[in-house]
């Protein structure tokens, strides 16, 4: 098969056929299947920060609950005026800082799914190659029993031509009688 993306049959110099399978695209399997190592090492990279990021702002709704709380007790005991204000201006920060989570989160989710993509376009395209590879091995062990079956049929062949052309003794001390 010209052209075809593995070798089937190599053949030595004395006509004896190498029966080990050597898969043409070997090198490009193992560039593929780096490719996909270092998408999943990208995708882990990418969902860690996800979870970071989740982490901090589950960290500043605990911020702004407690000082909720502060602020509710604050009211049981008389207290100045600034105590208020300082917890007002902490929660409104934190509720800022929220929104800010909330939007590196989605960028972050963005990242997350991209590096999904790439991890599932990686992972066809060796697949690709797998299937390619049980192809080729499945013909190459074809042509070795092709092979094979041809070898014992010239052995068989041959062993015919000899007993033919090898008369046995009765059958040449005839001929020699008659001569």
């Amino acid at each position: 098969m010209k052209g075809s993306p593995y070798r089937i049959l190599s053949v030595g110099s004395k006509g004896e056929m190498k029966k080990k399978f050597r898969f043409r695209l070997e090198a490009v399997e193992k560039v593929r299947r780096a490719k996909e190592q270092e998408t999943l090492r990208v995708l882990a990279a990418a969902q860690m920060k996800y979870q970071e990021a989740l982490n901090h702002k589950q960290r500043l709704m605990e911020e702004t609950h407690a000082a909720l709380l502060r602020r509710e007790n604050l009211s049981m005991t008389a207290q100045p005026v600034l105590a208020y204000q300082l917890e007002n201006e902490f929660i409104n920060g934190n509720k800022m800082r929220i929104l800010q989570a909330d939007q590196a989160i989605f960028r972050v989710r963005k990242t997350v799914e991209k590096a999904l993509k790439e991890v599932i376009l990686a992972k066809r395209a060796v697949k690709a190659l797998e299937k390619l590879r049980e192809k080729a091995y499945a013909e190459f062990k074809v042509e070795v029993r092709k092979y094979e079956q041809k070898q014992t049929e010239e052995l068989y062949v041959s062993r015919q031509r000899l007993v033919i052309e090898v008369p046995s003794e009765n059958e040449s001390s005839e001929w020699s009688e008659t001569a």
